[in-house]
């Protein structure tokens, strides 16, 4: 009897023991590509080092509008043309306005994936309710889109198809990559976001169901990226076993540095035990935003600064490009040298979870 109830204590202890370790541990998005979960190992471990602890990033552009890197309009080469540096993670977008042209996209990411890099794709998908706009502006009902035999359910998946078609490409190629699919899932600038939580939570896991379960991606880490503008960034959280990784859209005005209260949730997102990014990151407001282009350029440095004081469990960024980029042609934010040879920067050259 006493060796009976031991062995139903033991049993029960090592249950409560698993649980637990789920609860800190929580599943991959995407587990069974071992190149994707050395990754996300990898990235895991990076908030305990004292150095070489964040990847640098720079988005380049979108579908037909990606440079090769021999380009002098790429703005990955402009960044190290200035500073002598490969940044270690580069953003693409598939889409030339309504279109998917994923061929350029593609082409640098296994230049970049084969030089020992990491790329990151971002997913502006056109609006259902309006196909032929642009950047994915206007409203839309999810609630239809979520239904199957709506023309705007046949229209996001139609688009997705093409996307996952230009990921099967990649994941041929050998190719593990970031995908932020639904970006400032918390704002209302997209047809996507500021919608009811539950309707774009559905629409989030239809989105990776499609990708991970029907179409067999195994080489996608997917991003969750709330807005910092907004306080709701927990009740659109898809839940841990469709994410990978949090990322955090913040954009600061050029003479403005990050604060505790720049990322609102910063706390709560990180409980979540997921990587910590900024998936979208600017030190300037350019043209686009302000209409003008008499902006003073920004510090580059702000940017280390504050995740230093402020949000040290961030392990990647990505600057945006254009005005936000760390270089231009012209015009450029200053001391992008400096934030690229900061000991706690890793560049491509210093991207080590292969060994």
């Amino acid at each position: 009897m006493i060796l009976n109830f031991l062995t139903s204590k033991i049993s029960f202890m090592m249950i409560g023991l698993m649980t637990f370790c789920l609860l800190i541990q929580p599943q991959l998005a995407v587990a069974q590509n071992p190149e994707a979960v050395a990754i996300m190992k990898y990235l895991g471990d990076l908030p305990n080092k004292s150095k070489n602890k964040i990847i640098s990033g720079q988005f380049e552009s979108w579908g037909d509008s990606v440079e090769p890197f021999s380009s002098p309009k790429n703005f990955v080469n402009i960044v190290h043309q200035k500073t002598g540096k490969w940044v270690g993670l580069v953003g693409i977008e598939y889409h030339s306005g309504p279109q998917v042209i994923y061929g350029k996209a593609n082409q640098i990411c296994i230049d970049y994936w084969n030089k020992g890099g990491f790329c990151q794709l971002y997913l502006i998908m056109s609006n259902p309710a309006n196909p032929n706009s642009n950047n994915g502006g206007g409203t839309c009902d999810l609630k239809l889109v979520l239904s199957p035999d709506h023309p705007y359910h046949q229209h996001f998946f139609n688009e997705l198809g093409k996307v996952a078609d230009g990921l099967e490409e990649l994941k041929k190629s050998g190719v593990v990559i970031f995908v932020n699919m639904f970006a400032e899932a918390t704002a209302n600038w997209f047809w996507w976001g500021g919608k009811d939580p539950r309707d774009f939570i559905s629409l989030y896991k239809k989105a990776y169901d499609y990708l991970v379960h029907i179409r067999n991606l195994d080489n996608l880490l997917f991003i969750y990226e709330p807005s910092s503008q907004h306080t709701t960034a927990l009740k659109y959280y898809p839940g841990h076993n469709y994410v990978d990784m949090i990322g955090i859209s913040l954009f600061v005005d050029f003479d403005v540095e990050l604060s505790s209260q720049s990322i609102p949730n910063y706390q709560e997102l990180k409980n979540l035990g997921k990587p910590m990014a900024l998936s979208q990151w600017g030190p300037r407001r350019g043209e686009d935003q302000t209409g003008t282009k008499d902006q003073p350029p920004a510090d580059n440095m702000k940017l280390i600064r504050g995740i230093q004081k402020y949000y040290p469990e961030i392990v990647w960024w990505m600057n945006w490009s254009y005005a936000y980029s760390i270089y231009t042609l012209e015009n450029s934010n200053y001391n992008g040298s400096e934030l690229l040879n900061h000991p706690w920067v890793i560049n491509l050259d210093e991207i080590s979870w292969r060994k």
